[in-house]
């Protein structure tokens, strides 16, 4: 018995028994075997069964985009034999030669190893479905809605009842869904195909590695059992599907490397956040607290809860809000990293290759925060607002602190404690630095000396020295 079975991208496949005598193909309704695609000619082809020598026999009626066998466009016509392949646009006919028993003849139950030649031939064999899945699946930017339209094609083009994709981190399911069939484990286990009449497990591998299972099932009565076509189409599939999940797990990094260097850019500077990010995409997580170099720079603004008392909560959160932004932007300038101090800031700055000391870039950093917010308290006509800086130079953990869910950058340390105490003998409008500061950048900046100071919390005096305009 002769057979055709018509595979279109988008309908169920359509099982033709052909009986002795002429068969019509073509656009047009009233052909026997109605092709609906744009590339089909009203009457395009025509299918001779011979009844006495059972021969087929197949002929392309001067078709407009040609009539292909096997890959070959045809001339004039040609004999057929089983397992041929007729394509008309984007629809395969596939000819089949049933002789005995059908259940024996298509069974391929067993194990298929999941070899490069096997993926190249079932590919190649379902090209055009798969292009046409690929071009689907493109326009898709989330796994769940690809693996929807995969199982859906599926069930179309090969006409089972149940499909289900299941990705890696689903694959517990197989414990308590009705997914218990063991060659469902073997396919897992053994990264092969697994195949019995009416049911078939296909991994989804990437680099050897399975993210995933592909499990089908027919239960219709009557139903033909999975043959060769149907194991390459569903091997095919699953090596579209795997690129596909690539793609996605690919967008997914690039936005979340997007939404961290965004996030990190209102905190630190563009040059520390990518030096951040560059380290959390090779350890996993953000640079831990080491002992190094650092200079600190402390600003604030005098007297604020007299300030914020007298102007209300709105008016002093908006002079909090310009000062942050000030400060930030000539901080990040400089390559510190700043942190926010109620009503003040801490900058620090650390030792890079290619850059300017960490001393110099803190008081270039301090001298232009003074000229920013000047003695007339810019940032609030109505009010004048008085600034100190102070900065100090020494050892300090620094790195980044925080739970998994929140992290900050920190610089801990004596360098630090001592730099906050300085801040009181900065004011009005002075930078004053600790002698750390000032021995590195002696020979490039005039300073006047204020001599020694008692800090609150210390024991003996620390002499400290003024950053001359």
């Amino acid at each position: 018995m002769w057979q055709l079975v018509v595979t279109s991208p988008d309908k169920e496949p359509k099982l033709v028994e052909l009986k002795p005598g002429k068969w019509s193909i073509g656009r047009a309704s009233t052909n026997d075997i109605l092709i609906e695609d744009v590339s089909a000619s009203r009457n395009h082809a025509e299918i001779f069964l011979d009844a006495l020598t059972n021969v087929l026999t197949l002929t392309d009626l001067d078709s407009t985009n040609g009539t292909y066998v096997n890959r070959q466009r045809l001339t004039g016509s040609c004999q057929l034999h089983p397992d041929d392949l007729i394509r008309i646009g984007m629809v395969v006919i596939h000819v089949v030669h049933q002789t005995g028993n059908i259940q024996r003849l298509s069974n391929i139950s067993g194990t298929h190893r999941f070899t490069r030649e096997l993926v190249l031939e079932s590919v190649e064999e379902h090209s055009l479905l798969i292009a046409e899945v690929a071009q689907k699946l493109n326009t898709v930017l989330d796994v769940r809605t690809a693996i929807q339209e995969v199982t859906q094609m599926l069930k179309r083009a090969m006409a089972i009842d149940f499909c289900e994709i299941i990705l890696k981190q689903e694959l517990g399911v197989l414990e308590t869904s009705d997914l218990t069939d063991p060659l469902a484990k073997q396919a897992l286990r053994n990264k092969t195909a697994e195949v019995s009449p009416v049911s078939m497990f296909v991994p989804i591998l990437v680099q050897d590695q399975v993210i995933g299972l592909i499990a089908m099932r027919k239960s219709r009565p009557g139903t033909l059992p999975f043959d060769r076509r149907d194991l390459q189409l569903a091997v095919a599939i699953s090596h579209q599907t795997a690129l596909t999940i690539q793609r996605m797990d690919l967008l997914e990094k690039v936005r979340q490397e997007e939404h961290v260097r965004r996030l990190l850019l209102r905190f630190v500077s563009p040059a520390e956040a990518e030096y951040m990010l560059k380290s959390y995409l090779t350890t996993g997580h953000l640079p831990p607290l080491t002992e190094q170099k650092v200079t600190v720079l402390f600003a604030d603004i005098a007297d604020s809860t007299r300030l914020a008392e007298m102007l209300g909560a709105r008016q002093f959160a908006n002079i909090l809000n310009n000062f942050y932004q000030a400060a930030s932007e000539i901080v990040f300038r400089h390559g510190g990293m700043i942190k926010y101090l109620g009503d003040g800031i801490l900058g620090i700055f650390t030792e890079r290759t290619g850059e300017p000391s960490s001393e110099e870039k803190a008081v270039q950093a301090g001298r232009e925060l003074l000229q920013s917010l000047n003695r007339t308290g810019s940032l609030d006509h109505r009010t004048r607002l008085v600034f100190g800086v102070s900065i100090n130079t020494g050892k300090a953990m620094v790195g980044y602190v925080g739970t998994k869910e929140r992290v900050e950058f920190n610089a801990l340390g004596d360098v630090v404690n001592v730099a906050y105490r300085m801040q009181e003998y900065a004011r009005p409008f002075k930078i004053i630095a600790g002698p750390a500061t000032v021995a590195a950048i002696s020979n490039k900046y005039q300073f006047s000396r204020v001599g020694g100071v008692s800090l609150r919390g210390r024991e003996g005096a620390i002499q400290v020295y003024e950053v001359m305009p």
